[in-house]
Formats: C-alpha cells, sequence, structure tokens
C-alpha cells in the first residue's frame, strides 16, 4: 500500500503557530532514541500563557472536526449554507458535557496533534456515537491511521490531562496496554464506521485486511500508541521564549524517562509508543476557561 492519508484539518500552519513544537531528540539511558513531540503554547500577556487564541481555533474548526466525521462535516459543507460550520459548532456542544470536559479536552487535543503533526487523520469519531453526553467515550481515546515506510499503521491514542504528569504517566501506561489488548472491539468499530477524508472502498478493503485480528495476530505489528499528557507545570513559563524552552527542556528530560520506563514495564516496546507533552499553567484553571470560552452547557 502506497497511498498517503489526507489529514482532516485543513488550517494545520495556523494551528502549529499556536501550538508550537519544541524540536528535542531524546534518549534513553542506555541510548535509544525515543519518539516524542514536545509542544508549548506562547507566552502573550505578562508572561503568562494566553490561551485565547487556541480557544478561537478549537471554535472555529477543530471542536467541529474531533466530534464528526469528515463525510458529516463534508454533507454539511456541500449544502452551500453560511451557517454549516456554527450549525456543526452547535451540535458537537450537544455531545459533550462540563462533567466530560477534562477527558475530551484533553482528547480534542490528541486528535488535533496526530492530525497536524502526525499528518495522521482520525479514522473513528466517537464522540459523535454518544447518545448521552455526561458518558465518557470508551476504549482508545483516539483511531487514526497513516502509511508509514510503505506499510499502514493505526494509532490507538490514550491522552492524560492531569496536575501531575508522573500520576498522568503511570494511568497512561496501563491504558495502552489495555487498549491494545482490546483491539478487536476498536477494529468492529473500524469495519463498521472506519472514514477519512479520502477513504475509497478499495484502499479501505485493504487496511482492514491488514488490521483484522480474527485472521492473525500479525496485526499487532501495526498497532502504535501515541500519548498525550497535557500536565501542570507553572515553573517552566516565562516572559522569555528562550528561558521557557530551556526550562521546558530540563523537566521533559526527566518526564521522559519517567514515561517509557513506565511503559516498557508494563510490556510495552518503546519504539511502538511516541510521548507528546504540553505544559499549562494550571489544568483545572485551563478546563475551567474551556467550559466558559466554549460555551459548555450541559
Amino acid at each position: 500500500m502506497d497511498k498517503v492519508l489526507k489529514p482532516q484539518l485543513n488550517n494545520a500552519v495556523e494551528i502549529k503557530s499556536i501550538l508550537k513544537e519544541l524540536p528535542y531528540t531524546f534518549r534513553l539511558p542506555d541510548n535509544r532514541q525515543v519518539n516524542t513531540l514536545l509542544v508549548y503554547l506562547p507566552c502573550y500577556e505578562d508572561g503568562k500563557i494566553s490561551l485565547t487564541k487556541f480557544f478561537e481555533c478549537v471554535k472555529n474548526g477543530i471542536l467541529q472536526n474531533f466530534v464528526f466525521s469528515c463525510k458529516e462535516i463534508e454533507k454539511k459543507l456541500g449544502m452551500h449554507s453560511t451557517t454549516a460550520m456554527e450549525e456543526l459548532f452547535n451540535k458537537a456542544l450537544r455531545k459533550i458535557s462540563k462533567h466530560t470536559a477534562q477527558g475530551e479536552l484533553g482528547e480534542l487535543i490528541l486528535f488535533t496533534l496526530l492530525d497536524v503533526y502526525l499528518n495522521a487523520p482520525k479514522l473513528l469519531s466517537k464522540v459523535s456515537m454518544k447518545t448521552v453526553p455526561t458518558m465518557p467515550v470508551f476504549g482508545a481515546d483516539a483511531v487514526h491511521g497513516q502509511m508509514v515506510d510503505g506499510e499502514f499503521r493505526v494509532y490507538l491514542g490514550e491522552s492524560k490531562l492531569y496536575q501531575n504528569f508522573n500520576s498522568a504517566a503511570t494511568k497512561a501506561a496501563s491504558s495502552m496496554v489495555s487498549a491494545k489488548g482490546k483491539f478487536d472491539v476498536e477494529f468492529d468499530l473500524l469495519d463498521s464506521h472506519m472514514d477519512f477524508p479520502n477513504l475509497d472502498s478499495e484502499f479501505e478493503e485493504k487496511i482492514l485486511d491488514v488490521l483484522n485480528p480474527y485472521v492473525s495476530t500479525e496485526n499487532l505489528k501495526s498497532i502504535h500508541s501515541p500519548c498525550f499528557i497535557g500536565f501542570t507545570q507553572p515553573d517552566v513559563i516565562y516572559e522569555n521564549d528562550a528561558h521557557y524552552i530551556e526550562a521546558y527542556k530540563e523537566i521533559a528530560s526527566h518526564y521522559v524517562y519517567d514515561f517509557f520506563k513506565k511503559v516498557e514495564d508494563k510490556g510495552l516496546e518503546a519504539e511502538e509508543v511516541t510521548l507528546l507533552m504540553l505544559p499549562f499553567t494550571c489544568v483545572s484553571e485551563l478546563v475551567d476557561e474551556f467550559i466558559s470560552y466554549i460555551g459548555i452547557y450541559k
């Protein structure tokens, strides 16, 4: 298979200017290089992170694309309605609640980073399938995919938005193992609901043949486990971006080692995992501002 999956979000440049990458390579004590993506929100106001630009981007398209399949969005936009995205936004709000906002904000960021930085579009729109807004999504927090070196890779993503990084890493390691062990459930959902921008029936059949857990265990080689951890770390945030970056690197070096040790202790291979991380001034304040700005009312 040599077809490339097309990302769902079409404003990657704008998003990368808001969720900025800090390019840096990490190695474990035995010199193995690990897969990481360090992201940060630039400081705009008095040395504090400004969430306004990020929340505006969420409201103007990320939320709609996170919640719904590209097929549903294309259908709405194809009706030539000037209010299509607004209608989708209001419909998306009805799918989430204040009770699930923290988890869903983490999942939304994970969706965004996978789509924009890994160019791996969402294959399943689980939130759109919810019938009760106050209930969380079960199974993997994100199911994305992409061609890597000519082979199809499915990403079973995990998201943790916690005050403490180490606690999040402990929980995430267990969750990733659980998600991989229950891939048959995800496969059945893919078999019924798989959707991404340039999907056609021939490509869909090839992907399902590769991933089918009921035919052989070879599908396990196609599963990768990305993990997003958003955490409270006010001591790395400074007015000067250069100081921020150096402080972030130093903190991250400890966290990366801790995370991958926990992952390997659970039986996962380090090379099949990617750590995506983003520090905030305060996670609880972040969630409160998200609920208020987006207008979550249930």
